[in-house]
């Protein structure tokens, strides 16, 4: 049966050649297609190193002068106490879990301080994010340590110190270090504070959910609690299951219970529509890759099936012959659809090369290189599987169909 089969496809040379070449680039495009799907899904499901579940944002605000309840502050001192005593009051809530305090600190933020760090010789290149945070920002967050550090470890050694720094694992990523172990205890000149001594490390805080882990670089550093009423940003996490009308609730308690001074609470935001209003244009982004990637994988699909259709119709007097001599609908289902599966088994090598061609040359997108192995002959044996499949549907219906013909009625239309 293989040797016939091989025999028939070399004879009809001329045509397959054709079939071969059309195989061929539909094998590289669709290649192409899951590779960037790739990428795109595998980004995307990177952990993110936070988790923004039960968290809100609190927006607060002062009375302005001439304003009813206005009081005027004779001194820093006077301002910071009144601010803390609303801090404190809402972290006293029994639904509260923590609360702290940041400067353009919490995830999905567009606006970021950048900070410029560096110790010995190395230097930390890129969009460093500079987080400006109380020690409770860790365990708001869910952040870990590196070293498997808990939340609430992470926010003691950011208490440890009147100013204290810790920095993402990948701080010096283009030197190739996978983590700061060795840079811990180390002192870092920046362009913002003194030195500062880096007291440990934790998970990459991606910067969103579409970015890169390898990119999303940023240190964390406290700073004690009389400057939190210069600082713009209140956040707090709610305990499981306690945040049922979490928001009505506090703005109902604001006018009456949360008033310290000049400070209100103004606004409170839920972190499930911060996220979706951050990555509104990305998640429509991100559809539309899908979108257009499946249009093209239908497409390819229809494509073939058109193609082994048309080719198989125009044998109906040939498996009318066959059948006439004793070929049985198997035998003619195996003969059309093994046809179709052999060529695409010529053509995989080829096809394969030119992927790897596309790799060395970096015309993929990027994900912590262009080329992994993994990642290249997962996409490879998709691509080989989904073509695979394409070709038995589109041979397999009209081989059935052709199947069923009355060989006299096939040879009488001839």
């Amino acid at each position: 049966m293989k040797r016939k089969l091989l025999r028939q496809i070399s004879n009809e040379w001329k045509s397959n050649v054709w079939l071969c070449l059309e195989l061929l680039i539909v094998s590289v495009v669709l290649w192409y297609i899951i590779d960037t799907l790739y990428v795109y899904d595998s980004v995307y499901n990177e952990p993110r190193g936070f988790d923004t579940e039960h968290c809100y944002r609190i927006d607060f605000a002062e009375l302005s002068e001439g304003s009813q309840g206005y009081k005027e502050y004779e001194n820093w001192e006077q301002k910071s106490n009144d601010f803390l005593r609303l801090f404190d009051r809402i972290a006293a809530r029994p639904e509260v879990e923590a609360v702290g305090m940041g400067i353009n600190a919490y995830p999905y933020n567009g606006w970021n301080n950048t900070i410029k760090l560096s110790t010995d010789t190395f230097v930390a290149h890129g969009w460093i994010v500079h987080r400006l945070v109380s020690p409770e920002f860790p365990i708001i967050f869910r952040v870990h340590g590196s070293h498997g550090e808990t939340p609430e470890q992470l926010a003691q050694i950011l208490r440890s110190k009147k100013i204290a720094m810790l920095s993402s694992e990948n701080l010096f990523y283009e030197y190739g270090k996978k983590n700061m172990d060795e840079f811990i205890g180390h002192d870092f000149s920046s362009d913002r504070l003194d030195t500062i001594s880096l007291l440990g490390t934790y998970k990459n805080i991606r910067y969103g959910d579409y970015s890169f882990g390898a990119f999303s670089k940023s240190v964390m550093i406290s700073a004690p609690r009389e400057y939190y009423a210069g600082w713009n940003e209140m956040f707090l996490r709610v305990k499981n299951n306690m945040d049922h009308d979490f928001i009505e609730n506090i703005m109902n308690d604001a006018a009456r219970d949360l008033r310290s001074g000049n400070f209100y609470i103004a606004y409170v935001e839920s972190f499930d529509d911060i996220r979706n209003n951050y990555h509104r244009a990305d998640d429509a982004a991100q559809r539309n890759r899908y979108v257009v990637m499946g249009f093209l994988a239908v497409n390819i699909f229809l494509g073939l099936l058109g193609t082994f259709w048309f080719r198989t119709q125009t044998r109906v007097p040939e498996i009318a012959i066959r059948m006439a001599n004793g070929a049985s609908r198997a035998d003619i289902f195996r003969r059309v659809v093994g046809e179709g599966e052999s060529l695409l088994l010529l053509v995989t090598p080829f096809a394969v090369l030119l992927d790897w061609l596309l790799t060395h040359y970096e015309l993929v997108p990027w994900y912590n290189g262009f080329y992994d192995r993994e990642r290249f002959i997962t996409c490879v044996l998709i691509s080989f599987i989904s073509l695979a499949l394409m070709i038995f549907l589109g041979t397999a219906i009209p081989a059935l169909r052709a199947a069923k013909v009355q060989p006299a009625i096939a040879l009488k239309e001839e």
